[in-house]
């Protein structure tokens, strides 16, 4: 796929989730519980977010928290594994010591698969089993996939302590939250933009910061949490976004260095887009059990980087997002006639907002007419739901499910 044809069309993933929400503060006010009931998206396993007390929070500042303190040993990790750049040797006693100290535990919580991807890779580099870039984006990429689902924790621990009136503990997760934003998922976001050439409104970059904008506001205001749990979408969303693409971008960029006949870096490359893979793969495969497995055979570095084909990636990822939004548009339907309305609103967001997410292969594939037909006709969906209006909602909704379905085919 052409850069130049996968640009995002003029409707922004923020755009599209405050157009949907509105000002329906009802909608926003279950997001977080809906969230879970409508899919495993946000069925990531649990962190107990660093368990201080919240009298210990109102006393502590970002620096001095569980999060800051395990951004500095990946900040320390990652400038360790970075010497073999410049051909100078990597303490691999240091990088285990660091990881098993200051992560492990915390990466364990959330994900044990996350700790045996990153093991691995210190394993390996130590004994020389892979080659030590290899092993770094091993290590990089799974520390980073761990921090996106640690960002999920904390978000909702941001809306758990302000239902339970602790604002101070509250305003230091969401502290967090900016700090891993800053230090982790901006730097990954960057490149997206620049690789797919997205600027202003079309940013990822832009997305993320607008997200923790609308959060901060919300969080300043009296009854607030109601719009929080929305932005937090923007945020979160835009990030998902942004690992999606870094491992579609690898694997646009190994097809192309296999025709090259460039193999130099074909596995450090797999196992980038691997490990981004790895902090959306869970939810992916709620979607589509199998594409989503065959993206992780596809992404393996024991498989050859050779059979990686970009086209096919794509579809893979489309095809696993589509699985997704209609199980939303099915739960939409029967919550509705349950008279969920509140419920059903926050299915539909939910939705909308990965239909965003591949907005750049969706207007490849059906053009740009077609692609803002869709993506009004999903805002109008919304509208619908939000208005009771279950005939008009059942009759858009078999519009944009048959759209979709033609975009897979």
């Amino acid at each position: 796929m052409k850069k130049s044809m996968m640009l995002f069309a003029s409707i922004t993933l923020a755009g599209t989730v405050l157009v949907a929400c509105g000002n329906d503060s009802e909608n926003a006010a279950n997001t977080a519980n809906t969230a879970n009931t409508a899919n495993t998206e946000n069925n990531s396993q649990e962190e107990s977010t660093d368990s201080q007390s919240s009298d210990q929070s109102k006393e502590m500042s970002v620096d001095e928290s569980a999060t800051a303190k395990q951004v500095d040993a990946y900040k320390a990790i990652t400038d360790e594994l970075n010497k073999m750049k410049e051909d100078q040797e990597v303490d691999w006693d240091l990088v285990e010591s660091t990881y098993t100290s200051d992560l492990k535990s915390a990466v364990n919580e959330i994900d044990n698969e996350f700790d045996q991807f990153i093991t691995t890779g210190i394993q390996a580099g130590t004994s020389g089993e892979l080659e030590e870039n290899v092993a770094r984006q091993m290590i990089d990429k799974g520390t980073q996939s761990y921090f996106y689902q640690k960002q999920k924790s904390l978000q909702q621990a941001v809306i758990d302590a302000k239902d339970a009136d602790k604002n101070d503990e509250a305003m230091l997760h969401f502290e967090e939250i900016k700090l891993l934003v800053e230090n982790v998922f901006v730097p990954t976001a960057e490149k997206r933009d620049s690789y797919y050439e997205l600027e202003g409104e079309s940013s990822i970059v832009e997305n993320i910061n607008s997200g923790l904008t609308a959060q901060e506001e919300a969080l300043s205001s009296e009854e607030g949490m109601e719009d929080f749990a929305v932005a937090k979408q923007i945020t979160d969303k835009s990030i998902y976004r942004s690992y999606y693409l870094a491992s579609n971008s690898y694997a646009e960029k190994i097809e192309e260095a296999v025709n090259a006949g460039d193999s130099e870096e074909l596995q450090i490359m797999q196992t980038e887009a691997l490990g981004f893979y790895q902090a959306i793969k869970g939810s992916l495969a709620g979607g589509d059990e199998e594409a989503a497995a065959k993206l992780s055979e596809l992404f393996d570095i024991s498989n050859e980087p050779a059979s990686i084909k970009a086209d096919e990636v794509s579809n893979l990822f489309v095809k696993a997002f589509a699985g997704k939004i209609k199980g939303y548009h099915e739960k939409v339907a029967e919550m509705a006639e349950e008279g969920k309305i509140t419920d059903s609103k926050e299915a539909a967001m939910e939705a909308n907002v990965f239909l965003k997410a591949i907005e750049m292969p969706v207007t490849d594939a059906i053009g740009q007419e077609e692609a803002d037909a869709l993506y009004a006709d999903a805002t109008s969906w919304y509208e619908a739901i939000d208005n009771d209006n279950a005939e008009e909602a059942n009759k858009l909704s078999e519009q944009i499910l048959s759209e979709l379905q033609s975009v897979v085919e």
